[in-house]
């Protein structure tokens, strides 16, 4: 990450980011590999907001302590994605799952965005008892993704960020068809 200078009394705050929640929903299609594996392929939309501190000089000194005047502040900057998830199932037992793969995502509400697809890994553990499956997932991007707006704010910063995606994932299901092929 770019580092900026620490002031006394800014707290230590520059750069730094709170986690936030998200949300999202997708179709899936799931096939049969073999015995106990199955590879599933879906289309999700997810959303999801991480609030970033910001600092922004003013251009002025305090003229007591002699230190940079800066105005400082959260960020919320929601998330808007596409995925595109590829995973594989494999069955530990009659109920119980395993499950890895890779997600591509195109990050769609910011003018200026690094990584067109962002591609992250996922690693999650399951169960389904009857039609309901529940899936607990960890999903890590390969790199950083930067993305920012390019329209300036009243206080003369920029909203954007540098991070690599990292976050803890429930996922619901329940099949509302079923095709055979």
């Amino acid at each position: 990450m770019p580092h900026r200078k620490e002031y006394p009394g800014s707290n230590n705050h520059d750069w730094a980011t709170k986690n936030g929640f998200g949300t999202g929903i997708g179709v899936y299609a799931s096939h049969n590999l073999f015995r106990r594996v199955s590879a599933d392929i879906g289309l999700a939309y997810r959303y999801k907001q991480m609030q970033q501190h910001y600092s922004v000089y003013t251009g002025s000194d305090d003229p007591v302590t002699g230190y940079s005047v800066s105005v400082q502040g959260w960020d919320k900057l929601p998330m808007h994605y596409v995925v595109v998830p590829i995973h594989l199932k494999m069955l530990l037992s009659k109920s119980f799952f395993i499950r890895g793969g890779i997600e591509s995502t195109w990050l769609t509400n910011y003018e200026v965005v690094n990584e067109k697809p962002e591609f992250n890994w996922v690693i999650g553990l399951g169960s389904q008892k009857y039609k309901l499956k529940w899936s607990l997932n960890y999903i890590r991007g390969f790199k950083e993704q930067g993305f920012g707006d390019k329209t300036i704010e009243a206080d003369g910063h920029y909203k954007g960020s540098i991070n690599r995606n990292n976050m803890l994932q429930l996922q619901l299901s329940y099949p509302i068809g079923q095709l055979k092929f």
